[in-house]
């Protein structure tokens, strides 16, 4: 036999050889779509480009707000009225989970502080301060003070950009990096927390990028129950300087801060018997409410703001200003216009 012819031959024996192979591997399925089976194809490719047939997979980052309290209805007051670097959109998780478990949210105007701030908290049980930019006056500060020891409760959540240029309304001082501390002290011997003024970052350790550093529970606090590990965005470390408040988040051990670069763990929010305060306002937007368990965060400072239990007609109207004239008694009949004294001055 020729070369030529003994190569021909073993082509013919391997097309030969791979068209069997071929035909074993098919025949399997071959089977299985012929005879009674068509009807069951059909359904089946129906449902591939059915709309109404497909079930959606939740993602790692999906997840839902949830509330543990059975707290009767309370009111929930969201300040907007102080410039403040928030929307509506960016609580939504938050007001979601309120409003779903029979609460009542609501939202502090600039008119409404300007024309009697008191009487605001006066109907509120919690209040809520996110990114300020303008500074509370001294009768709006007193009232809240009033309104807290009354059994208030309050939530503090500032981004270290708005801390930096607000002292978080005067309640408590701003603590830059390097431990100095700046702007009014206000309630800083009540509450015994301050706010650093530098970002929080974590080249080891992060979530998508450095900036997102975890955070995990410190002791045993009612706002981390459940809470494994958390995502803050823009974080701003906290510094405690009372007995009475708790750290209640801390970021890992490799984190740093952006002014001075120096590695350890940081507390990013605490916790009092009244007040809340945390390092960060994004983790309560919807595209972070669902990262790690912050959704479990957010359900429990929804807890948190309903737990109280505030004495009712406080806090009292505010007084006059030092050596301010009085303005007419409730049910006066005389034509004169309350002073200015009588109301907080604008801020």
């Amino acid at each position: 036999m020729s070369q030529r012819n003994l190569l021909r031959g073993a082509a013919v024996f391997a097309v030969a050889l791979a068209l069997i192979l071929v035909g074993a591997a098919v025949a399997p399925y071959a089977v299985q779509l012929g005879g009674n089976d068509s009807a069951d194809t059909q359904n089946a490719a129906k449902q591939a480009f059915d709309a109404d047939e497909l079930v959606a997979t939740p993602g790692p980052e999906s997840g839902e707000v949830a509330m543990d309290s059975n707290a009767a209805p309370k009111t929930v007051l969201i300040d907007v009225a102080h410039q403040n670097d928030v929307s509506e959109s960016d609580v939504q998780p938050l007001v979601d989970a309120l409003v779903a478990n029979g609460h009542q949210v609501k939202y502090l105007t600039r008119e409404d502080a300007q024309r009697d701030f008191n009487a605001s908290l006066r109907r509120a049980d919690a209040f809520v301060v996110v990114n300020p930019e303008r500074p509370y006056t001294s009768d709006q500060l007193d009232g809240l003070r009033s309104f807290e020891d009354a059994g208030g409760r309050v939530a503090l959540l500032g981004d270290p950009q708005s801390a930096g240029t607000t002292s978080i309304l005067g309640l408590i001082t701003v603590s830059v990096s390097s431990g100095t501390t700046g702007g009014d002290a206000g309630l800083t011997s009540d509450y015994g927390v301050s706010f650093g003024s530098s970002s929080l970052y974590n080249m080891h350790d992060y979530y998508l990028n450095y900036e997102n550093v975890y955070a995990a529970p410190e002791g045993d606090t009612a706002l981390t129950e459940g809470v494994d590990e958390v995502v803050f965005r823009d974080a701003a470390p906290l510094s405690i300087s009372d007995d009475s408040v708790s750290p209640a988040l801390v970021s890992g051990g490799e984190t740093r801060v952006e002014s001075v670069r120096k590695t350890g763990p940081y507390t990013v929010a605490a916790q009092s018997e009244t007040v809340v305060a945390i390092g960060d306002a994004d983790f309560l937007a919807p595209e972070s409410a669902y990262e790690a368990d912050n959704e479990v965060l957010v359900g429990n400072l929804a807890d948190f703001l309903v737990s109280g239990d505030k004495e009712s007609g406080a806090p009292e109207p505010a007084t006059p200003e030092a050596g301010a004239p009085a303005g007419p008694a409730p049910g006066s009949t005389t034509g004169s216009a309350p002073t200015r004294g009588t109301t907080p001055t604008p801020a």
